[in-house]
């Protein structure tokens, strides 16, 4: 509609705002125009040097014959990496890749929701939030409803894992160009979103 695509974006601002009182707050944010990162954008995040990037993983060592130990290790390694990217933004802030890629038979994922909402709160908590901007590479984004519920729970953009390989798998050379129009409906949908509930900026 003319009111999304007038009035609405999608930019987003990564790294520690300035101001924030992070060691890196003076450092260059990153500029991209949409929440949803490609392969390509997630290299190029990576490989910068102008801003301070971290990867913390989303994984945890399941117990699968005791629930309640299983439970209790669930809630130890969601504190523990809410406790890791509070104690990076105060050592210099910047840019933490919350990430879920290396999931094995012996290292499960964290639930997502559940991960990003604590890391936000944590750093609310600690006076911090402003100095740390939060990417989730993860396999469990697979639709535009995930993006969006791990979008309003604190992440300022996204990587959705399940996507890129499944255009891989079954688009091949051509696994860009599907995952640019599953970009692209996403958006879509997001800024729907976004519209109902009053929000002209993703940030």
């Amino acid at each position: 509609s003319l009111r999304e695509a007038d009035g609405m974006t999608l930019r987003v601002a990564l790294g520690a705002r300035p101001g924030s009182g992070a060691p890196s707050s003076t450092a260059t944010q990153i500029v991209v125009p949409t929440p949803i990162l490609t392969h390509l954008e997630m290299l190029r995040i990576r490989e910068q040097t102008d801003t301070p990037v971290r990867r913390f993983e989303m994984l945890y060592t399941p117990v699968f014959d005791d629930t309640k130990a299983n439970a209790a290790q669930l809630a130890a390694a969601i504190d523990g990496v809410a406790d890791r990217i509070a104690d990076f933004a105060r050592e210099s802030g910047g840019i933490a890749v919350l990430t879920d890629r290396h999931v094995a038979t012996d290292r499960a994922a964290l639930p997502m929701i559940l991960a990003i909402a604590a890391v936000n709160q944590r750093l609310i908590d600690d006076g911090v939030r402003l100095r740390v901007s939060v990417i989730v590479e993860s396999g469990q984004l697979c639709s535009s409803h995930h993006i969006a519920a791990t979008l309003g729970f604190g992440a300022a953009a996204v990587y959705p894992l399940t996507v890129q390989m499944r255009a891989e798998e079954k688009y091949g050379d051509e696994a860009d160009l599907a995952f640019l129009k599953f970009r692209k409906a996403a958006e879509k949908s997001l800024m729907k979103t976004m519209g109902r509930v009053g929000l002209c900026t993703v940030e």
